[in-house]
């Protein structure tokens, strides 16, 4: 009987320290990234020997890229493209050093861990430079926010980022234009598989993104502009710029991965978007207003316009549909519009009209009021 006792006795402290919680594990995540210009960066340590890495892992590829010229010809140049590898590495820990594997160097990155508590962790990188982390205590969860998520990844000064748009739904439905720096330059639709698509939803349902602000922007130049687009039902309920990765790097990092789901489409069909020439800074324009549109709100009405028919109806046009005089190739100069009727005037004097079948402005009317922080 004593021994008896003494094997559940045994049982129950071993199973105390099991239970015991690795202090490492959590969602850490910069906090003088905050309110300053400090570059983001996050570990979100997931166990004892798998982190993921926030920004992410690539490779550089040698890729062709279609240029576009004004007179519309094409060129290939040589470049070469990021392939993103994920964000999850294995680490370790020894003798107050934190050490994860860099997928793309092949390396171990290593930090001189400074503190550690339940809700701050200070490292120090090989540069001496210090980074003051916070364990993000987040319980939110909600799938019912949006059902689609367009991602608009802007031109760069340097263009080293891949330069695209993707829509993606939760049934893996995906809509792909590539503009420049990628690894594919295709246009194209496809399906992918829910164990590709799930994960990535997860990751925003955790963040409550109307209690975002709409733009988040740092004090430098030549870095990339990023609109994030979500949608329920087909219409626009948020939509937020990202201005040189200012945005929480939770955010960040899920639709940093969105953008790059292109890589994983081995099958796909390739199709011709209405805006196909690589136009730019749009915008809604008419006597009283003139509105600026993103460039995933844009991508939207890209949609909508390839189910709506081209039809000889006539109507009252509202709003001029404009864009950046750089633009390259233009097809058409100018775009009339109710909402539901789109007038396009070629440059070959000719004119099309679709019927999308809806007002889509006055069914999205973020598109006509004033952006705010």
């Amino acid at each position: 009987m004593k021994n008896y006792l003494y094997f559940l006795l045994c049982l129950l402290l071993f199973s105390c320290e099991k239970k015991e919680e690795n202090p490492f594990i959590g969602n850490w995540s910069n906090a003088d990234s905050i309110n300053q210009n400090e570059d983001n960066f996050g570990l979100n340590i997931l166990n004892d020997s798998i982190l993921e890495y926030q920004f992410g892992f690539y490779k550089y590829v040698p890729t062709k890229m279609r240029v576009l010229h004004f007179d519309r010809d094409t060129t290939e140049m040589n470049i070469q493209a990021l392939r993103f590898l994920g964000t999850k590495t294995k680490f370790k820990l020894k003798d107050s050093i934190l050490s994860f594997w860099d997928l793309t160097d092949s390396i171990w990155n290593t930090y001189h861990i400074k503190k550690i508590n339940q809700d701050t962790l200070n490292l120090i990188d090989k540069n001496k430079k210090e980074y003051r982390l916070v364990k993000n205590k987040n319980t939110y969860n909600d799938t019912t926010q949006y059902d689609a998520i367009i991602v608009n990844r802007d031109y760069i000064g340097l263009g080293l980022t891949g330069i695209n748009t993707t829509y993606i739904n939760r049934k893996g439905e995906i809509y792909y234009k590539g503009s420049g720096f990628n690894t594919n330059e295709d246009h194209f639709i496809a399906k992918l598989d829910l164990k590709t698509v799930k994960p990535i939803f997860e990751k925003f349902d955790q963040i409550d993104i109307f209690k975002m602000k709409n733009s988040y922007q740092r004090s430098v130049t030549d870095a990339q502009n990023n609109t994030i687009t979500f949608i329920k039902n087909g219409k626009i309920v948020k939509t937020i710029q990202d201005y040189a990765r200012k945005a929480p790097i939770d955010f960040y990092a899920a639709y940093n991965e969105l953008s790059y789901l292109f890589q994983k489409a081995t099958h796909y069909n390739t199709v011709n978007f209405i805006f196909d020439n690589r136009v730019d800074f749009p915008s809604l324009e008419n006597k009283t207003f003139k509105h600026t549109l993103y460039n995933s709100e844009l991508f939207l009405l890209d949609l909508e316009l390839r189910k709506g028919k081209v039809t000889t109806t006539s109507f009252e046009p509202k709003y001029t549909l404009n864009f950046s005089y750089y633009n390259q190739g233009f097809l058409f100069h100018k775009i009339e519009t109710d909402g539901r009727y789109y007038t396009f005037y070629y440059n070959d004097n000719t004119t099309k009209t679709i019927d999308i079948g809806y007002n889509f402005i006055d069914a999205n009317p973020i598109l006509t009021k004033p952006r705010r922080n």
